[in-house]
Parts: structure tokens; C-alpha cells; sequence
């Protein structure tokens, strides 16, 4: 085509950014913050609840999970009910008590995470 114009557009930037592999690099990355953010609420009698966290989790695929028999039971139960001598923050309901408290630093993580290279 004569007298045309042309442009080239690098990509490669983008598609390293948004490749599958750093895209789960991202998700654990990410996944890793929120749990470590979360244990903050946990309720802590003889740590079990809160160690189970780490070992029962995967972050790559973007699970975190409390691992007890008792995990749900103590999720739910009523605030008040919850002893806070050994984890001034816990509280029942943890992730969401997290997430309310730490939701926007999360969202500012994960945007950051999507504009690095």
C-alpha cells in the first residue's frame, strides 16, 4: 500500500504481565496477603485454628481455609461469645471482619500487582 501509514504495537510487556504463569504468580501473591492479613482475626485459644490456616490452604489456586473440625462452629458464633485474652482482634466472622477493615489496601494490592511488569 503506497503512501500508507504503519504502526507497530509491542505487546510483550503485556502478555508477560498477563501470562498464565504470572497471572498465578499474582493470585498467590495476592491470596498469601490476604491470609497473612486474616490471622490478624482469628480466634486464638491453643493456636490450632489459626496454624491450620497455612497448611490447608492453596494459594496458587486462590483458597484459604481454616482446617478444623471445629473452624465453622467458631466462625459463627456470636460475636460476643468469642475470648479475646490471647487475640485482642478476634472476632467470629474473621474473614469478613478482615475484609471490611482491610478490604481497600487489598484492592490497591491487587490493582498494583496487575500494572508490575
Amino acid at each position: 500500500m503506497s503512501g500508507g501509514a504503519r504502526t507497530r504495537v509491542d505487546l510483550s510487556k503485556l502478555e508477560r504481565r498477563l501470562s498464565r504463569r504470572a497471572l498465578a504468580g499474582k493470585q498467590e501473591a495476592f491470596a498469601r496477603r490476604v491470609a497473612f492479613e486474616m490471622r490478624d482475626y482469628v480466634p486464638v485459644d491453643e493456636g490450632t485454628l489459626r496454624d491450620s490456616e497455612p497448611l490447608a490452604s492453596d494459594y496458587g489456586a486462590g483458597t484459604i481455609e481454616w482446617s478444623t473440625p471445629y473452624a465453622r462452629t467458631v466462625h459463627d458464633m456470636p460475636a460476643e461469645s468469642i475470648r479475646k485474652e490471647k487475640n485482642p482482634r478476634a472476632t467470629s466472622g474473621w474473614t469478613e471482619a478482615a475484609k471490611r477493615e482491610r478490604g481497600d489496601a487489598w484492592r490497591e494490592f491487587a490493582a498494583k500487582l496487575m500494572t508490575e511488569g
